[in-house]
């Protein structure tokens, strides 16, 4: 196991923690302090950084998470954008976003465990 997808893993696991918290709270119309939204995109950027990392030292296997990444930062500035914006929740890009980030997930992770994806 390499130290960098460890460690980005880590970091991912608890964006992932905030991200259902402040999913749960959105769609059930709640509101989210601004401040656990920039904690849940700063641990983010962390764990992107761990993952470039990771490629940068020769781990090719993270590239498909490190563009998968582009797109749900872009998927969550839209809906954050959205919100402040308009004062609605955009549900749909919400849940974009947090789908792409399961998948990104589990793929991080079988990767840092060893898990051979590509055959």
């Amino acid at each position: 196991m390499s130290v960098l997808l460890t460690a980005s893993l880590a970091a991912f696991t608890v964006v992932a923690v905030l991200g259902v918290l402040i999913a749960a709270d959105l769609l059930r119309g709640r509101p989210v302090e601004r401040q656990f939204i920039l904690t849940h995109a700063g641990i983010a950027v962390l764990g992107a950084l761990l993952a470039i990392g990771a490629a940068l030292q020769g781990d090719k296997r993270v590239y498909i998470n490190i563009a998968l990444v582009v797109v749900i930062v872009i998927l969550g500035v839209m809906a954050g954008h959205k919100r402040y914006a308009t004062g609605q929740v955009q549900k749909g890009l919400i849940l974009a976003h947090a789908a792409l980030a399961v998948i990104c997930y589990l793929i991080l992770a079988a990767n840092t465990f060893g898990f051979n994806l590509l055959g």
